[in-house]
């Protein structure tokens, strides 16, 4: 027996691009990459219209019909009221309902989530941590985000906001947060430090293994608390692993109670630069 397909479209929004695919519920058909614009929500919307356009005429021309659009977003979001409430990259969408704005240019319905919430459950059910069911995602690129998949769904907590990692603190003496020292460490442009490291610029290397050293001793409070089976680590700069899993490696056992949940792996993305957009895809049942 043949089982008929689905086609959905998932977005991922980031700080400097947003991607689109078509997906089948296995593989993606096609995709489609665009620049984030932050100047004004209208441009930010129209944008957001021409990202899906091209995979709904694809979808056209193969004769399958799309059941709806999944979109990640970085930042806080109202579930109840499908609002973006805060957004650290793209502050011109703070307050904006989304989805909803979405839907009335296309046509078809719009499911919103958290980014690193459509990261974790595409490595769950798609990816790197399939065999799993208790899983903590993180992205490290523009910023740092995070999401835990536990029994088969996201688990979101009270106020819809759990498993973020961003405002950890991680030196107490100074109260520097997570993400906030991964700028600082990163001079605001991981792309180019990680060009630098490579071409041997000590600097560069130094902050890289200060950025594992962070992630090791945040990763460690994680497993302490959450004790998930497997960490699978995406975004950017994840191609720069080589640079900060050595660090991470290194201080992570250091800080794990549990003897077992020392032996933890830290994987990395399987989806890769899809995983953001088939997650979101996943939204929509």
């Amino acid at each position: 027996m043949t089982v008929k397909k689905e086609y959905t479209i998932g977005i991922d929004v980031g700080g400097t691009k947003m991607a689109a695919v078509l997906f089948d519920g296995k593989n993606v058909i096609a995709d489609y990459v665009l620049a984030t614009p932050k100047d004004d929500l209208e441009h930010f919307m129209i944008m957001l219209q021409a990202l899906v356009e091209p995979l709904l005429e694809k979808a056209k021309d193969l004769k399958v019909k799309v059941k709806g659009v999944g979109l990640g977003l970085a930042g806080v979001i109202n579930y109840a009221e499908k609002k973006m409430i805060e957004s650290p990259n793209i502050p011109v969408i703070n307050g904006a309902k989304i989805a909803e704005l979405l839907e009335q240019r296309i046509g078809m319905p719009v499911v919103m989530d958290n980014d690193c919430n459509c990261f974790v459950r595409a490595e769950a059910l798609a990816g790197a941590a399939k065999s799993y069911k208790n899983v903590y995602g993180i992205i490290i690129g523009t910023g740092i985000g995070g999401a835990w998949w536990y029994n088969g769904d996201v688990y979101r907590g009270a106020h819809g906001n759990a498993g973020e990692p961003s405002v950890m603190v991680i030196d107490f003496d100074e109260g520097y947060e997570l993400e906030k020292t991964y700028h600082k460490l990163m001079q605001g442009n991981p792309e180019q430090r990680a060009e630098e490291s490579y071409r041997g610029d000590v600097l560069s290397q130094k902050a890289f293994e200060e950025v594992g050293k962070y992630l090791g001793l945040a990763f460690g409070n994680i497993i302490n608390i959450v004790d998930p089976e497997v960490i699978v680590i995406g975004g950017g700069v994840v191609q720069a692993s080589d640079l900060f899993m050595p660090a991470i490696k290194k201080y992570m056992p250091e800080h794990i109670q549990s003897t077992e949940a020392k032996k933890i792996k830290v994987l990395q993305s399987k989806l890769g630069v899809h995983a953001g957009a088939i997650g979101a895809a996943l939204l929509v049942a």
